[in-house]
């Protein structure tokens, strides 16, 4: 049966596969299945995003032997269906993404060598496994190939013609992470020193009813949450990040602009031995645990945005095959399985 089956769990997953389904759109149909986190209402995830998607129920989706599903999340849903794709959507240290069961797809979209590596050192992978298709990361595309210049982006973010600095704070989520921590500290910070703050909080923090609140009160202080679950335009707006964690710290190397990280020592207890901190780690920014350090952090970082490019386009190399063409490479690898 002729199609491809999308799998999404929240918005940003959506945001993932949407280059993939732009490039193939007018050659295949597509459909669409979405099962949210517990305790979240199921909805459209699709046509919000413009993905013009034929909607079925989790429990027909399994059943429906299509040429192939095209997943971010590890949730196996068409099993029907002739093969069966994993595309990541995160580079992360923490080191969720490396469990066995991978092996349940047939081609796995892998990030960059950091990854491969890493696979293949758990046991997971062998070197050279079928499976392995060294795609890169689709949805960071834009940030490389001028389609997002920051007049364009700053128009998004509805600041358009701002002049001084833009700071962004995507923290990852859950408890032990920077937002718990030091994200009132942040805001304060950020915002006395006179900058123009950006944040992107992750789909599941709003999962708490406490970052509704603190997010409103955060507005009322001059912050600008943004909303839109592709942060690839608040990346490319910006003029620095601060993150932690986060597997945007990651992606936002690719710009080779000023990262200032937090301390999330909570965050690495809660991972225990699937975090690796061993081989970047924060390395590509100075680490800042508290206010004053993280004033410092900033002001430095302004001043010399070129203090750690050697250190940032080390690791962007090591974390991501194909920047600018890894949608093309994607597209290459599923036209070849389903013609």
């Amino acid at each position: 049966m002729k199609g491809i089956l999308l799998f999404a769990r929240v918005p940003m997953n959506v945001v993932c596969l949407r280059p993939i389904y732009k490039a193939l759109k007018d050659e295949v149909p597509f459909w669409g299945t979405v099962k949210p986190p517990k305790g979240q209402k199921g909805g459209d995830l699709f046509s919000p995003l413009g993905l013009r998607v034929k909607r079925v129920p989790p429990w027909l989706a399994s059943k429906l032997p299509l040429d192939l599903y095209l997943s971010p999340d590890i949730m196996v849903v068409g099993k029907a269906c002739r093969w069966r794709v994993h595309t990541f959507h995160g580079a992360s240290f923490k080191g969720r993404a490396y469990t066995p069961k991978v092996l349940e797809y047939h081609r796995l979209f892998i990030i960059g060598p950091y990854m491969e590596e890493r696979f293949v050192k758990e046991g997971i992978l062998k070197e050279g496994d079928p499976r392995i298709a060294r795609v890169g990361m689709p949805k960071l595309d834009p940030l490389v190939d001028g389609t997002w210049t920051r007049e364009k982006a700053l128009k998004h973010l509805g600041l358009a013609g701002l002049e001084g600095p833009v700071v962004l704070y995507a923290p990852t989520w859950g408890a032990g992470s920077s937002l718990e921590a030091m994200g009132e500290a942040v805001v304060k910070t950020v915002l006395t020193m006179g900058l123009t703050l950006v944040i992107k909080l992750h789909d599941h923090t709003f999962r708490d009813p406490r970052w509704k609140e603190k997010t409103r009160a955060w507005e009322r202080a001059g912050a600008l949450i943004y909303r839109d679950p592709d942060i690839v335009p608040a990346m490319a707006a910006s003029h620095l990040l601060i993150s932690d964690l986060s597997s945007v710290a990651n992606e936002y190397l690719v710009l080779d602009r000023p990262i200032v990280c937090l301390a999330a020592p909570d965050y690495q207890k809660r991972y225990g031995r699937t975090i690796d901190l061993e081989t970047w780690g924060f390395a590509a920014g100075p680490l800042a645990d508290g206010e004053d350090q993280l004033k410092r952090a900033l002001l430095e970082a302004l001043d010399q945005p070129g203090a750690y490019s050697e250190v940032r386009r080390k690791m962007a190399s090591h974390l991501f095959y194909n920047p600018g063409q890894a949608t093309q490479k994607a597209v290459d690898v599923i036209r070849e399985l389903i013609h």
